[in-house]
């Protein structure tokens, strides 16, 4: 509300305080004073609302090109020079990630990744971290769905000594039974957690209604089944098999690169695999028909999880900057199709996204969000909308514009620090990709247009062959769902937190609640 001017506040505290007389006429209404006094005049704040921002065109960015070596037992150093950083970044990265998780035991990368961290070199946890701590250095290890990884960053002159830090970490962990037993149980009281969180069960059961038996079908962590068959065995097992021919070390920073290399290559240069790589030896997965619609069911809950998509293209295939570009408009930003629609227009959420998963491997795209569960079924026909509003039509020049500006704002914010170029060069390594992938990657994005844009996006997305996985209230969302006549979709196959199918579906539950839910599909 705007605020009223000082000299008619002084005449309404005069007003009452004085008694009224008879021929006084007594101010106006605001209503019927701001009427007859005409339009309002624009305030300046209003008038920069009003105007919608130029996109200025993409500036030129020198973006790095690693030199790489080969040491001699087959480890790679990627090396990016930056002689103005007083910080060197190093990365250790392998091929071998949750993907490699033998069946049965998926969590072991991760449960891995957590040992590594648990002390090595005969130094204790508390002890490692204090070595991290005399270098100014800060130390982390992750698994991803394809790579385990380990990084480190500190001040130029202690390369050296980071470099032994890096190889006593990867090469010499401890692996201790009482860290082992400690990690495990940890794992287990968290998996034990997640099972009443509907976003991790929704993920859960997306990711094994689209891939099956296959390595790409369970999240890192594992499930509360397969963590709890681990051994210590098995994680001393992983690490014997990580291979110095599928692995990298990217290092960013002030040091020059035969420096670099000779600190390296003192640290690593006698590392040898003593087994096979685990990646090479899981099993082909079984081909199988993707359910178009699963279901896990949490009685009473106020909001739906949704997750709509199928798998996608792996991280080297020719069309993932277009995809990136397509995906950027649909969901990838605040300002996406799907934000704008479910948040914005209808109020049904208070965010919505999507994204692709490049890996190695065919990963998912997926198009998310929470919903309240009165309006699940509406939410659901809005995704779909969308989707099939992407593929149908080419996106706007000003769309295209809009989003080649924030593809190419990410990439610098990618590259700004060195511990993040180190995370990015990691990335060439990994998915094979061009050593110039970001050098080129500005010159390759201006050159889309809709129409190719178009043409990957219906070589890739089908939005009547995509799986549907809601994690939320199914004897709430069923109806709605069934009312959506436009969605066509079959009956669902009801699953259990962990994503598995569940044999009896939900008969305990049911009867307890007297609650009436459909038979799923076989």
């Amino acid at each position: 509300m705007r605020a009223l001017p000082a000299a008619f506040v002084l005449l309404l505290c005069a007003c009452s305080f004085a008694p009224a007389k008879p021929d006084m006429q007594l101010p106006l209404p605001p209503e019927k004073a701001q009427a007859d006094a005409g339009p309002a005049a624009t305030l300046p704040s209003e008038a920069v609302l009003a105007q919608r921002p130029l996109i200025a065109p993409l500036r030129p960015f020198d973006a790095p090109v690693p030199a790489v070596v080969t040491l001699p037992n087959g480890l790679r150093l990627y090396v990016v020079e930056r002689p103005s950083a007083g910080l060197e970044a190093l990365a250790f990265v392998t091929r071998q990630g949750a993907a490699a998780d033998p069946v049965g035991k998926e969590g072991l990368a991760s449960l891995t990744a957590e040992m590594l961290q648990a002390g090595s070199a005969g130094k204790s946890q508390a002890e490692v971290a204090a070595a991290a701590d005399a270098l100014g250095a800060d130390l982390a290890v992750s698994a991803s769905t394809d790579a385990l990884s380990v990084s480190l960053s500190a001040l130029t002159p202690r390369l050296a000594d980071m470099s032994k830090l890096l190889a006593d970490v990867v090469l010499r962990p401890n692996l201790l039974p009482a860290d082992w037993k400690k990690a495990q149980a940890q794992r287990i009281g968290e998996l034990t957690a997640e099972e009443s969180q509907p976003p991790v069960a929704a993920r859960a059961a997306f990711r094994a209604a689209l891939y099956g038996n296959g390595p790409l079908a369970h999240l890192p962590e594992g499930t509360l089944a397969s963590v709890k068959r681990l051994r210590l065995a098995d994680v001393r097992a992983f690490v014997a098999s990580v291979s110095p021919t599928d692995s990298a070390i990217v290092a960013v920073g002030g040091v020059p690169a035969d420096a670099v290399r000779s600190a390296l290559e003192a640290a690593f240069g006698g590392w040898k695999a003593a087994k096979p790589s685990m990646a090479k030896a899981r099993p082909a997965a079984q081909s199988v028909a993707r359910p178009r619609f699963v279901l896990v069911d949490f009685p009473a809950k106020p909001q739906s999880v949704l997750l709509v998509g199928e798998p996608g293209v792996p991280r080297s295939s020719p069309d993932v900057l277009t995809l990136e570009l397509a995906n950027s408009i649909v969901g990838g930003s605040f300002t996406s199709r799907l934000n704008q629609n479910l948040r914005e227009l209808h109020g049904y959420s208070y965010g919505a996204g999507s994204r692709f998963a490049f890996g190695r491997g065919p990963g998912p795209f997926a198009a998310s969000t929470s919903v309240q569960t009165d309006v699940t079924g509406k939410a659901v026909t809005e995704v779909f909308n969308e989707l099939n509003r992407l593929v149908a039509e080419p996106l706007s020049a000003e769309e295209s514009n809009k989003g080649k500006a924030l593809l190419a704002f990410q990439l610098v914010e990618s590259l700004q620090s060195v511990e993040a170029t180190a995370r990015a060069v990691g990335d060439i390594f990994l998915f094979d990709l061009r050593l110039d992938e970001y050098r080129t990657y500005v010159s390759r994005l201006e050159a889309l247009t809709p129409a190719t844009v178009q043409d990957a996006v219906r070589r890739t997305l089908h939005p009547d062959q995509m799986t549907l996985a809601i994690a939320g209230d199914a004897a709430a969302v069923l109806p709605q769902l069934k009312a959506e006549t436009g969605l066509k979709l079959p009956p669902p196959q009801l699953r259990d937190a962990e994503g598995q199918p569940l044999k009896k579906p939900m008969a305990a539950s049911s009867a307890a609640s007297g609650r009436t839910l459909p038979t799923p599909s076989p």
